[in-house]
């Protein structure tokens, strides 16, 4: 391979989008970029990935980058999503469906724990006990698609199934590995212990690596049909939201706000990172990219998915709802609009985040009347998602003095960023970095291009100490709806913990 044409395919997997960069490595560059529509089969309140027509789609743009790059792609890097993967026999097969991350229909394994149980798992696994998680998942797909377990049978989160595919290899990688809710955190191995908890083998789990080391060749007859070099390799960079802390250089005493569908904290740890408070709070204990590194992650179930929920409900087209964002933004930071006189929305519109974590929590909306328009609800929206991220902040040790990185969608949504930074009373940092994952992932597999990267653009919002005071009565207002909401969710409807 001529090392002046050296590129590099990078394919960061979604909940709404997949994206796959080609970048040449001499000088680093972008050549070219895709994005397709991740494929969903929805039915009912389950959600599918469509696998044939995810991989149709993903060895289409393999085809084309590789034509593009005139055969000199040396390594294919996949970050994703981290839950969700698929169960395959011996022969490689699939058994039963790819069941999306955020899909619930596990949720009975996990009523049925005791309170010890749960306890031990987190303490042991560093996650809370939850649908979302592997395990859940797995058990679903014995009970529906699995007659008996047979030997070969193995678990594969999604970026490793795809390099299974790519290569013939079955591993997982640990940032994935600690999204399944089997691996021992301490230990840094599957866990006998839990396995045995939810009876699923524990050889249904493949060898656990960590960072290079999970490099492997294209199968040649792979590397033959995409045209690709013959010493091409597959790496997984892991998950999708440590990938993204990679590209803008988290280091520990920081948080990362990632932002998506979804949103979350992330925070590093050089220790076992599950005390009394990630416990009460039920924040996610980890393994990072290095795994001599832990994680301390919460997340929030509805966060660009509020968004989404106001542009589909008032049939809002993206100009029209920039537009509106734009106009409460103006409002907002003028003194104009006063956040005390409008609704009050907690955003549990997919369950509930940390720290109830509740898959069958629902959404509270106060202080409706007849002149609420469609503004005052993009204003409760917005101010909702905050109000959640305030609640998670809580549980994370000195988040006070911690510098707050934000990343993804809400990097282009100015009043979302300066309601964090009033709402929390901290400043913010817009790290306005292009496809954040698609960067860390192709920096996790090439660490001495650091000084290459480019660097963030860095927007900051400052509080203002008359609307921090403002929006502290807001939240009294709206711990004392969330409180009251959880105690009756958990104490008198039918899913009582």
């Amino acid at each position: 391979m001529d090392k002046s044409k050296r590129c590099v395919v990078v394919l960061d997997m979604g909940t709404t989008n997949c994206k796959m960069t080609l970048y040449g490595l001499c000088p680093l560059r972008i050549i070219h970029t895709e994005k397709f529509r991740t494929p969903k089969r929805c039915i009912d309140n389950r959600i599918d990935y469509a696998a044939e027509e995810l991989w149709q789609n993903i060895w289409d743009l393999l085809g084309r980058l590789s034509e593009l790059s005139a055969g000199h792609i040396e390594k294919i890097v996949l970050a994703s999503v981290g839950e969700m993967g698929v169960l395959i026999d011996e022969a490689g097969h699939r058994i039963g469906p790819m069941i999306a991350w955020n899909d619930s229909r596990g949720a009975d394994y996990i009523k049925g724990l005791s309170a010890e149980q749960r306890l031990a798992i987190h303490k042991i696994s560093g996650l809370p006990p939850h649908s979302n998680y592997s395990l859940a998942k797995i058990k679903w797909l014995e009970a529906h698609y699995v007659k008996q377990w047979q030997p070969g049978m193995c678990w594969l989160n999604l970026p490793n199934y795809i390099a299974f595919l790519l290569t013939g290899k079955r591993q997982m990688e640990y940032t994935l590995a600690s999204r399944t809710m089997a691996l021992d955190l301490q230990k840094g191995c599957w866990s006998h212990r839990l396995t045995e908890l939810f009876a699923v083998p524990y050889e249904i789990f493949p060898e656990i690596v960590s960072g290079n080391a999970s490099e492997i060749k294209l199968a040649p007859e792979v590397a033959d049909s995409l045209h690709m070099d013959p010493e091409a390799c597959v790496l997984v960079a892991g998950h999708d939201h440590m990938a993204g802390s990679v590209a803008v250089h988290l280091k520990p005493g920081e948080l990362l706000n990632s932002t998506g569908t979804t949103e979350g904290i992330l925070c590093l740890k050089s220790s076992y990172p599950i005390g009394k408070a990630e416990l009460q709070a039920k924040l996610a204990g980890g393994r990072y990219i290095d795994s001599a590194i832990y994680t301390v992650y919460g997340s929030l179930q509805a966060a660009g998915l509020s968004f989404e929920w106001f542009q589909k409900t008032y049939n809002c087209t993206a100009e029209k709802f920039n537009r509106a964002l734009s106009r409460l933004f103006a409002s907002y930071t003028s003194g104009r609009l006063d956040p005390r006189q409008k609704p009050v929305l907690i955003p549990h519109l997919n369950g509930s985040g940390s720290p109830d974590k509740n898959v069958e929590a629902k959404g509270l909306l106060y202080g409706m009347d007849a002149h609420t328009t469609d503004m005052d609800i993009l204003f409760a929206v917005t101010q909702g998602v905050c109000m959640e991220l305030k609640q998670l902040c809580r549980y994370y040790e000195g988040a006070e003095q911690s510098v707050i990185k934000v990343i993804g969608p809400a990097i282009r949504n100015d009043l979302w960023l300066q309601l964090k930074a009033d709402v929390l009373g901290r400043e913010i940092l817009a790290l306005d970095i292009p496809e954040a994952v698609s960067y860390g992932a192709l920096l996790a597999a090439y660490p001495s291009l650091k000084d290459e990267i480019p660097a963030a653009a860095v927007r900051r919002f400052f509080p203002d100490e008359k609307r921090v005071a403002y929006l502290d009565e807001v939240w009294q207002c709206y711990r004392a709806f969330y409180d009251a909401k959880i105690h009756w969710e958990h104490g008198t409807m039918r899913f009582q913990s």
